[in-house]
């Protein structure tokens, strides 16, 4: 039988002895006294459905979410940062000391999904270029939108210019200056210190 048509049968089968109602008790015969109504024990909970304090007790607090795992750094760096964490100042500051990063240095970047990128424009006077790190962002941002893995930029950028990139943390350090492919490299050597 289906859930509708037990309920149903259950009240048709029932509703005779509710309407007709319960006998009517007997008063005891005025010898012997009156019995005192002892409480009726609260029903027990079925078997389906056990108690709310049970319940509570049975299952335990969930556990809190686990942090996700720390990402390793890379050991490359740039004055003697990772490049894992380097800041765009930081950088920059670096690139001044090698002499290619003028007072009005551009800075840009952003994060996209998981992924962040640091630009860095550069000159030293005659040739002129950029610096780029993408690597995991340490503050990814939500929604759908996420920006390709470096490894995968890796493929693309190598073209272009002088490419460092750390596998295992997945961080690329691109060089690129227009045209001058060897330039790039020297720049690159010199910035990054590989450990």
């Amino acid at each position: 039988m289906t859930r509708s048509h037990g309920s149903l049968w259950a009240l048709v089968c029932c509703l005779p002895l509710a309407c007709a109602g319960a006998p009517t008790p007997t008063a005891p015969p005025a010898s012997e006294p009156a019995p005192t109504a002892a409480p009726e024990p609260e029903p027990a909970p079925s078997a389906a459905e056990p108690a709310a304090a049970e319940t509570a007790a049975a299952e335990p607090e969930p556990a809190p979410a686990p942090e996700p795992p720390a990402r390793p750094k890379s050991a490359a760096t740039i004055g003697g940062v990772s490049i894992s964490e380097i800041t765009s100042a930081a950088l920059v500051e670096e690139l001044r000391k090698l002499g290619w990063a003028p007072p009005d240095t551009a800075v840009g970047g952003g994060t996209v999904g998981k992924y962040e990128n640091l630009e860095i424009g550069i000159s030293n006077g005659t040739l002129a270029g950029l610096v780029e790190i993408i690597r995991p962002a340490a503050s990814p941002t939500g929604g759908s939108a996420s920006m390709m893995a470096p490894k995968d930029q890796k493929g693309m950028k190598e073209g272009r210019g002088a490419v460092y990139f750390d596998e295992s943390t997945e961080v690329l350090v691109v060089v690129t200056l227009a045209g001058k492919p060897a330039e790039a490299k020297k720049l690159l050597e010199k910035l990054i210190k590989k450990n």
